[in-house]
């Protein structure tokens, strides 16, 4: 294993590292057997951002005698409701959610605890002039915290968090999907407009992700990359291949991508399973051939800017309904109907069908995505 410093934290972190979504359901075996071959094969960075209690406690049992060779990094403004990702500024639900953390994985200490998913300049400044990062601060100065980083997808307000020297960490989605379009689709200023497209003096007066990169290097601003996939949209030979078709990456060449840009010490990707992991950790014995992600250069914007990440972002769904998981199956199935794509989305609990197009996931979306148009789709595809 690799490793690189974490900014000025004074943190050397593998660069393979460990996103945990994918297993924030999981049973206990599959999360154990997981968390033993990520750590056996040197990786000592997790995030943890979300999680229902118990899958907490697999976690916490899962790094009993190995706690002091990783770095955990929790997050502060979320939340699980019934087992729906929930962003939240509710101070004493995000109190209390973060306790558990605390509380469940059997720790004192959260390595990187990040001020989670700040995508407009109005929370930016709710969370650092506030409650949120007075508390986040008296758990660093009180050692429960080692350093303070904020998650965001939005390019501006992640400039202005890197410029207001509050934050030690960066947790940013870097991908060559996401890193095509110059501006934001997923903007506040312009998530409601019929095409989520800036104004020429909009797109001007916009900052680039160079602008970015560049003042996370002049402020000692280390970046965790976050979906360093795309969702999977990046992959070749992926389960739900299908789908894909705007990129033909392998895994190590969307890590090589993501680990070329100077500012990023590692990527977290999320492993459902041990072969996933496996095929990250591929990168490390590559060679330059199979690292070579020269197909990126492709692609061009039109081609990226209305792909969903199933990053779940957009929930919670006041009906029950798993968004991503619908919209992926809507993809998959203008791909190409076939009885597991039909077979899946029967097991679906809640169905498209069952929307009241409130747009409150189109709102949340932070790529700009109309989460109700999905829905009315997956309803004419399915039936129901």
């Amino acid at each position: 294993m690799i490793y690189r410093e974490l900014g000025k934290t004074g943190m050397k972190v593998s660069i393979i590292s460990m996103g945990c979504e994918y297993v924030w359901t999981a049973p206990e075996e599959q999360v154990r057997e997981l968390v033993q071959e990520a750590v056996s094969e040197g990786i000592n960075y997790f995030d943890i951002f979300v999680g229902t209690p118990s899958t907490r406690e697999y976690f916490g049992r899962a790094l009993e005698g190995v706690r002091d060779k990783v770095y955990l990094a929790g997050h502060l403004g979320c939340a699980d409701a019934d087992g729906q990702y929930v962003k939240t500024r509710d101070e004493k639900v995000c109190k209390d959610y973060l306790n558990q953390f605390y509380e469940k994985l059997k720790t004192d200490r959260i390595d990187v605890l990040f001020l989670h998913n700040c995508d407009d300049l109005e929370d930016l400044d709710g969370i650092l002039n506030g409650w949120m990062y007075a508390y986040a601060k008296e758990l660093k100065d009180s050692g429960r915290a080692g350093c303070i980083g904020l998650s965001s997808h939005n390019t501006k307000t992640a400039l202005e968090a890197v410029k207001s020297g509050k934050i030690d960490v960066l947790m940013f989605p870097v991908n060559p999907l996401f890193n095509l379009l110059p501006q934001d689709v997923g903007d506040a200023r312009i998530r409601g407009r019929k095409e989520a497209v800036m104004t020429e003096e909009e797109k001007e007066a916009y900052p680039t992700k160079e602008q970015l990169y560049d003042a996370c290097e002049r402020m000692g601003v280390p970046i965790i990359a976050m979906k360093p996939y795309a969702a999977g949209n990046a992959l070749k030979n992926h389960e739900e291949g299908r789908l894909k078709g705007l990129l033909n990456l392998t895994p190590v060449q969307c890590i090589s991508y993501v680990l070329s840009i100077p500012q990023v010490v590692c990527p977290v990707p999320g492993y459902a399973n041990k072969k996933e992991l496996r095929e990250a950790l591929a990168y490390l014995t590559a060679t330059e051939e199979e690292r070579d992600f020269s197909e990126v250069n492709k692609l061009t914007e039109a081609t990226v800017r209305k792909q969903c990440m199933y990053c779940n972002h957009c929930q919670p769904c006041p009906k029950g309904i798993d968004i991503a998981e619908v919209t992926k199956l809507k993809d998959m199935a203008e791909k190409g109907m076939t009885e597991e794509v039909r077979a899946r989305y029967e097991a679906l609990t809640v169905k498209a069908g069952d929307c009241i197009h409130c747009e409150s996931c189109s709102r949340r979306c932070p790529f700009g995505i109309d989460g109700s148009g999905n829905m009315y789709r997956a309803e004419a595809l399915f039936g129901k």
